[in-house]
């Protein structure tokens, strides 16, 4: 199956370093460290997470289990640059060699810059509600880009923006642990400005480089049909969720109001400096208005879809999938499906979610969207991020209690077999 562009669609899987590598000393593990995440009543333990920064070799082998041509990773700034200003040369090497090794396979790597976590020092010194944070993080882009993107055709610059700066400066979840949605809003703007100029940097080195967001997007549906006021939190949290960033891109404008919470419109100079949008799908969630100044709202997931609810609690609703996509036509640039997965124990629940999910991939390419890969999250079951080990993504089974040897689940062959039949 090819693209618009003539190249093989993208089929793999992805990770993020904090959550398989293990052994990382970062502002995550320092937040677990201090008892933090007990906040949230489970109190998550990463431990060596799936202790793949020694075992990446037998896990890359496993990657050719499943036939996929790409494989999308992310870096750990934490190690790469333990103190500031300081680069590590062996933790730059180990992550060029497994980008040969990657190559060698005939897998095609997209790497992520940034995907959630910090070194522990970065929220001390230059925090995202600043804009020391700006040159702080292009220190760590320049290094990236001299030592490892000769060999990468893809990169995603930041993972999420909007999920890392609502529980950063939203509710206080992450690290650097403050709730203020003005820091918030200077959060996003840095994060933007951020961007756009790895963006010119990387060009200047490797003009060919394909370099996009990782955009997470929520299918929102108001709790009460008829109830205008549900329908205009719905509408309110949609514009601001899911096409505040990308619109921002396109008109050079952070633009948005919400009552008593949040009033921007200022001019940002984007020029849509960005080359693919990287979608990450999982769920939808029902909107209730409720009358209260500083959250007029709940967010509910009921399971209305008939698909039922992911061991996250998560609504399975398949069809946001097709949603999402459309939503961003007007950008007018491909779109990479970068994340979209399920926890789930019983993994013919796993099968039934990729079987769904995947006709509307089909569908979105069928009507000419421009959809250039999927990638499924995870490869393996790993630590998620507030609940810890306690639910599985994964492709492969990972044995907690015996080693953390990894095996492959129906449904990593199911997607398999998928790969094999779209070639």
């Amino acid at each position: 199956m090819s693209r618009p562009n003539g190249k093989p669609f993208l089929w793999g899987t992805a990770t993020s370093s904090f959550q398989i590598e293990g052994g990382i000393h970062n502002d995550m593990s320092v937040w677990e460290e201090t008892g933090r995440f007990r906040n949230n009543g489970l109190d998550p333990r990463i431990g060596n997470a799936v202790d793949h920064w020694n075992r990446w070799q037998e896990d890359f082998d496993r990657l050719t289990e499943l036939g996929v041509n790409s494989y999308r990773f992310s870096i750990e700034w934490a190690r790469l640059e333990p103190e500031p200003g300081k680069f590590s040369d062996e933790a730059f090497d180990q992550y060029s060699r497994m980008i040969d090794r990657l190559l060698e396979l005939g897998i095609t790597p997209m790497l992520t810059i940034l995907h959630f976590s910090h070194p522990a020092w970065f929220h001390d010194l230059s925090p995202w509600h600043t804009s020391s944070a700006i040159d702080a993080w292009l220190r760590l882009v320049e290094q990236v880009s001299r030592r490892l993107l000769d060999r990468v055709p893809y990169v995603v610059t930041i993972n999420e923006p909007m999920v890392w700066l609502l529980a950063a400066y939203g509710d206080a979840k992450f690290p650097p642990g403050r709730r203020d949605l003005h820091e918030l809003m200077d959060g996003l703007r840095h994060m933007l400005i951020a961007h756009r100029r790895a963006y010119d940097l990387i060009k200047a080195h490797h003009p060919d480089t394909q370099i996009g967001i990782a955009h997470n997007m929520i299918a929102f549906r108001r709790a009460r049909k008829g109830n205008i006021l549900d329908d205009d939190m719905k509408r309110r949290l949609h514009l601001f969720y899911n096409l505040l960033i990308p619109k921002a891109f396109v008109t050079n404008r952070l633009k948005f109001r919400f009552p008593l919470l949040v009033k921007i419109d200022e001019p940002i100079q984007l020029d849509n400096r960005i080359d693919f949008w990287g979608v990450n799908y999982y769920y939808r969630m029902h909107v209730r208005f409720r009358l209260r100044p500083f959250r007029p709202f709940d967010m509910l997931f009921v399971p209305r879809s008939k698909h039922g609810l992911s061991d996250m609690g998560w609504e399975i609703y398949p069809r946001g999938l097709y949603k999402c996509c459309r939503w961003l036509r007007f950008t007018k640039r491909p779109i990479v499906i970068t994340e979209n997965g399920i926890a789930a124990d019983d993994d013919t629940v796993r099968i039934r979610f990729l079987e769904r999910h995947l006709e509307f991939l089909h569908r979105l390419r069928a009507e000419g969207m421009d959809i250039r890969g999927y990638y499924y999250w995870s490869l393996f079951d790993n630590y998620e991020w507030l609940v810890g080990k306690s639910v599985r993504f994964g492709l492969f089974h990972v044995d907690y209690d015996n080693n953390l040897s990894r095996s492959i689940k129906p449904s990593g062959q199911y997607f398999a077999r998928r790969i094999t039949s779209s070639v």
